[in-house]
């Protein structure tokens, strides 16, 4: 993948988070009280839109074995080109963390004992029941930015 611009990029992550959000008082959405317990589907929905709108390919992450969360805890976030892109960071107290994208470095995420990668997003088809209203109003947060996202999934 050849350089990413690091302003589309924001505004793309942001206009997720946002999205996301609106379902957070929503009955029956699995984004109900985001972010807390939605990283790995949040996480999910990001990559796939990243793909779709700006072309850019990354790697889904699982870590567990945080000092600061508790023995059986874990999150997920996405990576595209060596950044944490992190929407759910903040269900978590002390990560000390500010914005949504992140180095690798950042000392929060160096503290995981152990990381599950796997290459790209899931796609629907591969879901029991696939969030689509999470997808959905990401998806529309971010064409308000003028950002065109191009369904490149088949169901």
């Amino acid at each position: 993948m050849g350089s990413i611009d690091r302003v589309k990029l924001d505004v793309v992550v942001k206009a997720c988070r946002r999205g996301l959000e609106t379902l957070s008082d929503t009955a029956g959405s699995a984004f109900k009280q985001f972010p807390t317990g939605a990283c790995g589907i949040a996480s999910d929905i990001v990559g796939r839109i990243l793909w779709e709108a700006l072309g850019y390919e990354g790697v889904y992450v699982c870590a567990t074995g945080h000092p600061l969360l508790s023995q059986n805890a874990s999150h997920a976030w996405f990576e595209v080109d060596g950044l944490i892109i992190d929407i759910t960071h903040d269900q978590f107290h002390g990560t000390e963390l500010n914005g949504w994208v992140f180095a690798p470095e950042d000392g929060w995420y160096t503290l995981f004992e152990e990381q599950e990668r796997r290459d790209g997003y899931s796609p629907p088809c591969e879901w029991l029941i696939y969030p689509s209203d999470g997808y959905d109003v990401a998806c529309n947060e971010v064409v308000a930015q003028g950002i065109t996202v191009a369904d490149l999934q088949s169901y």
